[in-house]
C-alpha cells in the first residue's frame, strides 16, 4: 500500500489555510503524505464521514513530567490523549525537571503523547542554592542560573517558565535577565503571574514588562485562573494595548475558574487566603483521605501540617469570564493538568479540550475553524513546533477525528462527580501516524516522543526534532 493509514470522507480543517473541506488524509512514515479530494486506500482505513479531521491538539500548560509527587503521570497523559491532545508542554509555573536530556530520553522510550519541557525559574533557584522562596537571588546566583538555563535550552528545552506566586522573592529584574537568555534562542517564556490579591493587575503589568524589556515571547498562563473573578475585561485591555505596541505577548486559558494547587504551597498560606477573600469552606480537598471535604480551620491546619502535598481546589465562581477570555485571537486553550489517583483531582485533567469545543459549539465563538486553530496551529506557532498543528504534506501525522456536534466534557469536581471521566465525541487520535485512540479506548500509549528544540546552526550535534 502507498499509505500505512488513511482517514477518508472527513471534514478536514486546515487551520493554516483557514478553511474546512471534505477530503481524505493519507499517512506514511509518521507524516501526512496526501490530502485528497478522493478516498484513499491503506493498510488501515478510517471512515470520518460527518466528522472533523484536524491536527492533534497542543496543550501548552501541563505538569506531567514526573516532578510532582503524584503517581503515574502516564495515566494523566492518557487522559489528555483521550481528549485529542497529541503534544504536551510541561515544566510550567517555574517547576521543571533538572535534567532535560534525561527527561527527553525517558520520553523517547515511548510515551502517550509528544512531550516538550520548559526550564523552571524556581527549579533554577534550587539548583544554585537559592532555597529561600521569599529572598531575591544574589548576582552570582543569577549568573549561574543564566548559565544553566542556556545549557538546558541548548539541549532542546522549549523555553523558560516562572511561577511568580510560588516564589515571591523572584523580582521582575531576575525574570528579565533569565528571559533574555530565552530570547537569544527564540524560545517562549511562560509566566504564572503573582496575584497579590483579587484586584491585582500589576501582576499582569509585570509580565508585560518582562516581555518588553527582555525581547522574549511571553505566554501568560491560565488567564481565567488569574483574572477570571473580577478583572478579565481590564486584563484583556492591557494585553491588547501591549500587543498593539509590538510586545510579543500571548496567553493560554483553561475552561474552569475553580483552580487547584497543593495545600502546602504559597497559594494556600493563611495571609494569601485572607488577601484573596477566600473563605475556608470554598476550599475543597481533591486528593488523599479527605477528598471531597470542604476545609474548616481544624482541617486546614491538618492539611497544611500533615498533608502539604495533597491538592485543594479553590471555588471562585465567575463562569462568565471563561468565554470572555476566548474573544481574543491570541488566546489558546490549556489544561494545567497534573497526575492524580483515579477518581481524584481536578476535572481539567480529562475535560479541558473537549470542554473548549463544547463551549465553542454552544456560544458560536470561536467558530469551528478558528477553534481548531486556537488548539493546534496557534500553540505550535507560539512554541516553535514547525511540523505540528498543520494539515500539510510533510507535517507530523498527529491527527484527531471528532464529532463537532457530540464532543463534550464529562469530568466533574470531586464533590459533584468523577474528575477523570473521559469525554464524548472523540473518535480517533493518531500520534506520529499511529492509531493511539479509538473511541474511549487508548490502543497505543507509546507513540509519543520528545520535542527537542534547537537553533538551526551548522555543525550542531544535537538531534533536532523541530525547527
Amino acid at each position: 500500500m502507498e499509505y500505512t493509514l488513511c482517514i477518508n470522507n472527513g471534514l478536514v480543517v486546515d487551520p493554516e489555510a483557514g478553511e474546512a473541506r471534505l477530503a481524505s488524509v493519507g499517512v506514511r512514515d509518521g507524516r501526512i503524505a496526501a490530502v485528497s479530494n478522493l478516498p484513499l486506500h491503506a493498510d488501515t482505513e478510517l471512515d470520518a464521514a460527518g466528522h472533523v479531521v484536524c491536527p492533534g491538539f497542543i496543550d501548552v500548560h501541563g505538569h506531567v513530567d514526573g516532578v510532582t509527587t503524584y503517581p503515574d503521570h502516564r495515566a494523566c497523559a492518557r487522559l489528555s490523549l483521550l481528549q485529542g491532545v497529541t503534544t504536551m508542554v510541561s515544566g510550567n509555573c517555574g517547576i521543571s525537571v533538572q535534567d532535560v536530556t534525561a527527561f527527553f530520553d525517558r520520553t523517547d522510550a515511548g510515551y502517550p503523547l509528544h512531550h516538550a519541557e520548559l526550564v523552571g525559574g524556581s527549579t533554577l533557584r534550587k539548583m544554585v542554592g537559592a532555597c529561600n522562596i521569599y529572598a531575591p537571588v544574589t548576582p552570582e546566583q543569577l549568573r549561574h542560573m543564566r548559565c544553566i538555563a542556556r545549557q538546558q535550552l541548548c539541549k532542546g528545552a522549549a523555553g523558560l517558565s516562572f511561577g511568580m506566586g510560588y516564589t515571591p522573592g523572584t523580582t521582575v529584574d531576575e525574570a528579565v535577565e533569565l528571559s533574555r537568555v530565552a530570547a537569544e534562542y527564540g524560545r517562549v517564556v511562560s509566566i504564572d503571574t503573582r496575584m497579590r490579591d483579587d484586584w491585582d493587575l500589576d501582576s499582569l503589568r509585570d509580565a508585560i514588562a518582562i516581555a518588553r524589556r527582555s525581547g522574549a515571547r511571553v505566554l501568560v498562563s491560565h488567564l481565567v485562573y488569574q483574572y477570571g473573578e473580577h478583572l478579565m475585561g481590564e486584563a484583556l485591555a492591557l494585553l491588547d494595548e501591549a500587543r498593539a505596541q509590538g510586545v510579543d505577548i500571548w496567553a493560554d486559558s483553561g475552561l474552569y475558574v475553580d483552580w487547584a494547587s497543593s495545600v502546602g504551597s504559597e497559594c494556600f498560606r493563611e495571609s494569601y487566603i485572607c488577601a484573596h477573600e477566600n473563605r475556608l469552606p470554598s476550599l475543597v480537598v481533591a486528593t488523599g483521605e479527605y477528598t471531597g471535604r470542604s476545609l474548616d480551620e481544624e482541617l486546614y491546619h491538618i492539611m497544611r501540617t500533615l498533608h502539604p502535598n495533597e491538592t485543594v481546589i479553590c471555588k471562585t465562581g465567575a463562569e462568565a469570564s471563561i468565554p470572555m477570555a476566548f474573544t481574543r485571537d491570541y488566546i489558546m486553550p490549556s489544561s494545567d493538568t497534573a497526575p492524580y489517583e483515579p477518581r481524584q483531582g481536578h476535572p481539567q485533567i480529562a475535560g479541558s479540550f473537549a470542554g473548549f469545543f463544547r463551549l465553542a459549539r454552544q456560544t458560536g465563538a470561536p467558530q469551528l475553524v478558528e477553534a481548531v486553530r486556537r488548539a493546534t496551529l496557534l500553540p505550535a506557532q507560539v512554541m516553535g513546533f514547525a511540523r505540528k498543528g498543520r494539515i500539510a504534506l510533510g507535517a507530523d501525522a498527529d491527527l484527531v477525528v471528532f464529532d463537532p456536534q457530540a464532543i463534550r466534557d464529562n469530568a466533574a469536581y470531586v464533590d459533584k462527580g468523577v474528575p477523570d471521566a473521559p469525554p464524548d465525541g472523540v473518535d480517533y487520535v493518531l500520534v506520529a501516524g499511529k492509531l493511539a485512540v479509538r473511541g474511549r479506548e487508548v490502543t497505543d500509549d507509546g507513540c509519543g516522543r520528545s520535542l527537542r528544540l534547537c537553533r538551526p546552526c551548522d555543525g550542531c550535534p544535537l538531534p533536532c526534532r523541530q525547527r
